[in-house]
């Protein structure tokens, strides 16, 4: 198995960019990925409320998908559990490029801490503590396509992530960490993440570090307990000092918003886990990238909606908005029904895979920074700052429910 990255489009050094993701399998053939491009989120390795039989009857979704190592650990120690390929285990299509990581990215903070030989993981049997001999034995039995190595996310608040010893040490456990993981993995391809939280000094350390690594495939920018605008400066740091021909991975910018902010500052790959959020809470995705509308989203809760018999959004090409009506997804999150997930899922999903391929055609044309500026007057700043916040999990991972807006 071997992977490619080709940049095939770039604005300015530094800026957005357009390129090529390619797992060659050899005989089993390869896959390709256009990026800048999402990876379908999971919970168990299972897109949320999809079906294998309703996700293949959707509109092209991106031939990639993510999966964490925390939802598969139980009580069992997960150096002597034997593990099923991953693609049997959670029947996700054979072609798609699987990256495996170790958490998921939607939970902000987290109640595991890492000692000087394992990583704290919150699984849903409690705390389990992860060395990287374990990871590797789990990667190569479980065979992904990527696996992001493991490493000390440090989630403590100011000042400690700006200077002290605690984040020097996460540097340092993280490099070391990888090092092993790079030396056992013997099929996956290793993304490795980008360490030292808000100090300008240990995210260079980190990066140099990283970009130094021989058969490290790509980086991962996992900064998922800062707020947005620290984000966006610890990714612009530490990007000008890595390998510009690697693909680089931000976990947690999903939110359309942040989607952009992300691939305007050099980033090819988001999660899909905005989608998912604004599915919970009953609400159809109705942003575009061009266009004229204003309404991101449309409330198929409203009281009003009962009597509308139009799609879910006008002009949308998704099976649910093809073949159904508002009031009949009005009246299945009324009663309960499963169903009204499901078809808000198909949609919501559609109108994300969408909006990344307009950003694609937008850096093809040149024009992304001012598209993007005039999506977000259109739609205002805060049109996703509630939905955003809803899609994460603030706390550990043992029940995973995600918050509601409605009773």
């Amino acid at each position: 198995m071997r992977l490619r990255f080709e940049v095939t489009a770039l604005s300015s050094a530094g800026g957005p960019r357009r390129g090529m993701l390619e797992i060659d399998r050899g005989e089993q053939g390869s896959t390709r990925v256009e990026t800048p491009s999402f990876l379908k989120y999971t919970r168990h390795g299972m897109q949320p409320h999809l079906v294998p039989e309703v996700a293949a009857h959707m509109d092209e979704q991106p031939a990639a998908t993510h999966v964490q190592l925390e939802d598969f650990l139980d009580e069992q120690d997960v150096g002597k559990r034997k593990f099923t390929e991953l693609r049997k285990l959670a029947g996700i299509d054979r072609a798609d490029i699987v990256l495996l990581d170790v958490l998921d990215p939607t939970i902000t903070m987290r109640a595991g801490k890492s000692g000087e030989k394992f990583m704290g993981v919150d699984s849903e049997g409690g705390l389990r503590r992860l060395t990287p001999a374990a990871f590797v034995q789990a990667v190569n039995a479980l065979g992904p396509d990527v696996a992001v190595a493991p490493a000390d996310y440090v989630h403590e608040a100011q000042p400690s992530l700006t200077h002290g010893k605690r984040i020097a040490k996460s540097v340092a456990r993280s490099t070391r960490w990888l090092d092993e993981t790079l030396a056992g993995v013997t099929q996956a391809a290793v993304f490795a993440p980008v360490m030292g939280s808000l100090s300008p000094e240990q995210r260079d350390i980190s990066a140099r570090a990283l970009a130094a690594r021989d058969g490290l495939a790509g980086y991962v920018l996992n900064d998922v307990a800062l707020s947005a605008d620290d984000r966006m400066w610890a990714a612009q740091r530490s990007l000008t000092l890595l390998d510009p021909g690697k693909p680089r991975y931000m976990a947690g910018a999903s939110s359309p918003d942040m989607a952009l902010r992300a691939v305007l500052s050099g980033v090819d790959l988001v999660d899909s886990s905005y989608a998912y959020a604004v599915t919970e809470q009953g609400l159809a995705s109705a942003y575009a990238l061009g266009g004229t509308g204003t309404s991101a989203h449309v409330d198929l809760w409203q009281d009003d909606m009962a009597a509308d018999f139009g799609p879910l959004v006008p002009g949308c090409t998704c099976m649910a908005c093809r073949l159904h009506h508002r009031a009949y997804v009005h009246h299945l999150l009324c009663a309960r029904e499963m169903l009204a997930t499901v078809l808000l899922q198909v949609h919501n999903l559609h109108c994300f895979q969408r909006f990344f391929a307009d950003m694609r055609d937008s850096l093809a044309r040149g024009s992304l920074a001012t598209d993007a500026a005039r999506f977000i007057e259109r739609y205002g700043s805060d049109a996703f700052a509630e939905l955003s916040q809803l899609a994460e999990q603030v706390s550990s991972p043992t029940t995973k429910i995600q918050r509601q807006r409605h009773a």
